[in-house]
């Protein structure tokens, strides 16, 4: 979740993440985050935002980028775990002998 949500703040910023916890500025918002690799918890919090924008703007808007993160992550797992593995060897039986492709 964390390499994807600093992708998505370099893609979208310029901004390059380089630690479990800092703070992002960006134009008239600044935010801070705090990732526990642990519990792979992300915690965002917006500090500063322009006066005539809503904190409930805010708020939804970092919801809806979490959740679209939270899903892109559930599906690249889910498509790397029902990829075959390469290394895992393929074994046909022939006439009581085993062959390895």
């Amino acid at each position: 979740m964390f390499a994807a949500f600093s992708a998505k703040i370099k893609a979208d910023t310029g901004v390059v993440i380089t630690s479990n916890v800092g703070t992002v500025v960006h134009g008239s918002f600044t935010f801070t985050y705090n990732f526990n690799p642990a519990l792979n918890q992300l915690q965002v919090q917006c500090l500063k935002k322009p006066i005539f924008l809503p904190a409930s703007t805010v708020t939804s808007g970092l919801a809806e980028e979490v959740l679209e993160l939270q899903q892109q992550v559930l599906e690249a797992v889910a498509k790397a775990s029902s990829a075959p593995s390469p290394e895992a060897p393929v074994s046909t039986e022939t006439g009581g002998a085993e062959a390895t492709a």
